[in-house]
């Protein structure tokens, strides 16, 4: 039985080795189509300001509408709303709010507050009247290399522009008072 010789059975299907060197290039490429969609922080600056001019119009309109004030406060990461409680004080408002607090994404961040083209002193906040705002008012959004001015009048209108003082020294104040036109 010697010179017999023995039918080996070869099963279909893939090696061990075959799935691994698959699954590793499919990882690859799902990266690399993570890092090309996913958007920049200077993308993500421009969202959060359009998110906070946006918020601070529909405050202002709440405001008006209901004939109480409500204030933003920037934070460390963010910024949130408050209103009045019924005993007067200062609260946030809720969780479950469009005005609750916010966190800026990754690196964005609010670099500069400015009223009446005075620096917004630490844990102060900007009260939105039923008539407007107290003064003008602008913040500056930054990420990335991209910087974002949001500047509101004394009337209400809220604007976003690309921020022409980007890489300057944002503690001072800007050189003169920019009153943004209503």
């Amino acid at each position: 039985m010697r010179g017999t010789p023995v039918a080996r059975t070869r099963y279909a299907g893939f090696t061990l080795v075959e799935l691994l060197i698959a699954l590793s290039i499919v990882g690859v490429l799902s990266a690399m189509l993570v890092i090309i969609v996913a958007p920049g922080d200077g993308a993500s600056a421009r969202t959060e300001a359009r998110r906070l001019a946006a918020l601070l119009e529909l405050a202002l309109a709440e405001a008006r509408a209901g004939g109480q004030s409500i204030a933003w406060a920037p934070e460390r990461g963010g910024y949130s709303f408050w209103r009045r409680a019924d005993d007067g004080e200062w609260v946030r408002f809720p969780e479950g709010s469009v005005y609750r607090r916010r966190s800026l994404p990754g690196a964005t961040e609010l670099r500069a507050v400015f009223t009446d083209a005075q620096a917004l002193p630490e844990g102060e906040r900007i009260v939105l009247t039923p008539y407007g705002f107290r003064g003008a008012f602008e913040a500056t959004m930054s990420g990335g290399s991209a910087s974002f001015a949001i500047r509101a009048g004394v009337l209400g209108r809220v604007s976003v522009q690309p921020d022409s003082h980007a890489g300057t020294d944002i503690r001072r104040p800007p050189a003169g008072p920019r009153v943004h036109p209503g």
